[in-house]
Order: C-alpha cells, then sequence, then structure tokens
C-alpha cells in the first residue's frame, strides 16, 4: 500500500513513507509514518514550544505526476526528511473532500508537524492545529497563530519576470503565449512577472494570454486545445501553469516543430519525448522552507511570522537547460540581481483582468 525508501540523515536514518490513495489512509498510516505516535489515539492537546520534530507530514490533493504544486511540494518535503535526518510520511491524491480527517491522521500516527500542501486546505488546516496543537503550515491565504499556523506566500511573479527574460530572447515570431488552466493567484502573479519580462527585453514582442478554465488544473485535453490555439496565432514560445493540464500543453508543443515550452513549479522533462523543446520552467523549492518551519518549531518560534518563496532566497530559481544560452544566462542574473536589490520589481497581480492590464501596456 505504501513504499519505503532510507537515506542516511543528519540526526537519525530517514525514512520515507508514500502513502500510495488517500482512501488507504485509516488501514495504513499508522504504520508509514516513523517519530512518535504509532496508532495510539492522541493525547490531550499541548504546546509545542520545543518540540523535538522526529516525524513530519506533507498532505497534497495530487500527485508528482502533475509536474507542478504537487511535484514541487512532495520533493521538497524529501529533501527536507533527508537533510535534518527525520521521517516523513507523504500523503498525495489527498483530493478535496476529506483534507481535515486526512490532516487529524496523520497527527494521530505520530506527525509532530504537516504541511497543507493546498491553498483550500487553509480552513481545515487552522481547525486541525488547534484541535490537535500540532503546528501546520498553510499556503498562500490564512492567518499566522503562534505554535499552530503559519503561511507560505510565493513571490512568483518574481520568477515569471526571469522566465519572460529568457522567452523574449528566444522566440523568432515575436510572438509568445501565456496559457494558465485556473483562476489561481500565484499565476496571475507569475502571467504578469512573465510579460513585464519580455517586455523588458523587447516592448514590440506581441504576448497572447489565455485560460482553460476558471479551475481546470487538471483538464489536459482543454490544456491542450488551449496550447494549440496559441500555437496557431504564431506564438513560438508557450509558458505554461497547469498541473495535471501540462500533460495537454506538452502534446500540442511536441506537436509543434520550432516552439519552446516553459514549465512552471516543477521539472516536466520526463513527460517529454524530445526534452530539446524544454526552455526552462520556473521551479518552486519548498525544501528550504520546510526545514525552517521545522526549526522554529523546535525553537518554540513556528507561528510568529510566515514564509515566502523568493527569487533572493532561491525558493524561486530557472531551471538550467542547453537552451539557456550564455547570453540569455547573462541577461537572467542581471534582472536577478535588479530583482533582489529592488530596482527592479515586478507586479503581483492579483486577477486576470490586472494581467491583461499588463500586457496591454507592454512594459510602459
Amino acid at each position: 500500500m505504501f513504499t519505503l525508501s532510507t537515506a542516511a540523515g543528519s540526526r537519525t536514518a530517514t525514512r520515507f513513507a508514500i502513502v500510495a490513495t488517500a482512501g488507504a489512509l485509516a488501514l495504513s498510516l499508522a504504520g508509514c509514518a516513523g517519530g512518535r505516535g504509532g496508532d495510539t489515539p492522541a493525547a490531550e492537546p499541548s504546546s509545542t514550544a520545543g518540540t523535538t520534530v522526529t516525524a513530519f507530514a506533507l498532505v497534497a490533493p495530487e500527485n508528482e505526476s502533475d509536474f507542478g504544486w504537487n511535484q514541487a511540494g512532495l520533493v521538497g518535503a524529501e529533501a527536507a526528511a533527508a537533510e535534518l535526518g527525520i521521517d516523513v510520511t507523504l500523503v498525495p491524491d489527498a483530493g478535496w473532500d476529506n483534507a481535515e480527517t486526512v490532516l487529524g491522521q496523520v497527527i494521530d500516527s505520530g506527525a509532530q508537524f504537516v504541511v497543507a500542501h493546498a491553498s483550500g486546505y487553509g480552513v481545515a488546516g487552522t481547525s486541525v492545529a488547534r484541535a490537535k496543537q500540532t503546528p501546520i503550515l498553510i499556503q498562500d491565504a490564512g492567518e499566522n497563530i503562534p505554535g499552530q499556523i503559519a503561511v507560505t506566500k510565493t513571490h512568483a511573479q518574481e520568477g515569471g519576470y526571469l522566465a519572460g527574460i529568457a522567452a523574449a530572447m528566444t522566440t523568432t515570431s515575436n510572438t509568445i503565449g501565456i496559457v494558465v488552466s485556473a483562476d489561481d493567484i500565484n499565476w496571475f502573479k507569475m502571467s504578469a512577472g512573465f510579460a513585464e519580462g519580455v517586455y523588458s527585453v523587447d516592448p514590440s514582442i506581441q504576448v497572447l494570454y489565455t485560460s482553460v478554465g476558471p479551475a481546470e488544473y487538471a483538464d489536459a485535453a482543454g490544456g491542450k486545445t488551449a496550447t494549440e490555439q496559441l500555437i496557431a496565432a504564431g506564438a513560438d514560445v508557450i509558458f505554461g501553469m497547469g498541473d495535471g493540464a501540462t500533460h495537454g500543453y506538452l502534446q500540442a508543443v511536441e506537436a509543434a516543430p520550432g516552439v519552446k515550452y516553459i514549465a512552471d513549479i516543477g521539472d516536466v522533462t520526463s513527460g517529454l519525448n524530445d526534452p530539446s523543446v524544454l526552455l526552462t520552467s520556473v521551479l518552486w523549492n519548498y525544501g528550504p522552507t520546510y526545514v525552517q518551519a521545522i526549526k522554529d518549531v523546535e525553537a518554540g518560534t513556528f507561528g510568529s511570522a510566515g514564509y515566502e518563496l523568493t527569487v533572493g532566497n532561491e525558493g524561486l530559481t530557472l531551471q538550467q537547460t542547453d537552451n539557456l544560452t550564455a547570453e540569455i544566462l547573462a541577461a537572467i542574473d542581471a534582472a536577478k540581481a535588479g530583482i533582489i536589490d529592488g530596482s527592479i520589481v515586478p507586479t503581483p497581480a492579483e486577477s486576470a483582468d490586472e494581467v491583461k492590464a499588463v500586457v496591454a501596456a507592454k512594459g510602459a
């Protein structure tokens, strides 16, 4: 029902436990997580200040095959567990309907810290953290509560800006496409930053923006159709944000000679028949955030402040590929320095209308 692998760590041997499906939780979860708890019912809630974390968990709505959000969380949790030498229980495919139950079960099974890896888990995470007196890291929105809740936010516009520079220096048709699969604030931020990055190189480039739908994260067929439409309109670089819809983006790009693809959040290489079509990906690295959050739990300071993924702290980076020439890399490095020193401030759009306004402004 799950698989285990072992890696050496700084405190103890690290054990990764992966629960194959959320439906298997009731039967298998207690045996998955190392550390304290087992299948013993939770004790009375107590303060987490000064707790030594020997086991934590990450709960995600889908799995790593989305090449995006879920992949980044799962990979980040494994990296954090390996660095700290502690146990981690990974629960992919948890879906959306039973988040509070799943979060409670991983705590009852020994997790002393939990990552609720979806913005839609914020309410459930806050409720469970209060009831169980166990620290939970939530995403994008919510309030920091000392000892219980901390919020991770992403300056996605910064990574988008760097990717826009790469796109502008790659296009030969002078037309670049952005496709998103949902009304997602991180993708609004990233899209706006991307357009501004394009225009910083050449404001005459045409940027096209389209959406698969308001919440079509996993719609591969819709993603393929939307991408084909951008390519038909002349785009020879596609920036795709989609989770499962990414599969459709990749199909459309690989079927169109000469078109390059920019991914978001994760590494799509394994999903490509021809990896040479990948220009880059805006990678989101959650590992250091999870490490810091666990250290803060142990210091008794968790929840006093939130966490951020930025270009400056390398929570946001561009994936290296052979398509990133020395000239492109030099331009990216210069822009990165500008973002860090504050001389470049990409727009953190919060809606599709704001993205379209940035696109229409063409860097003005």
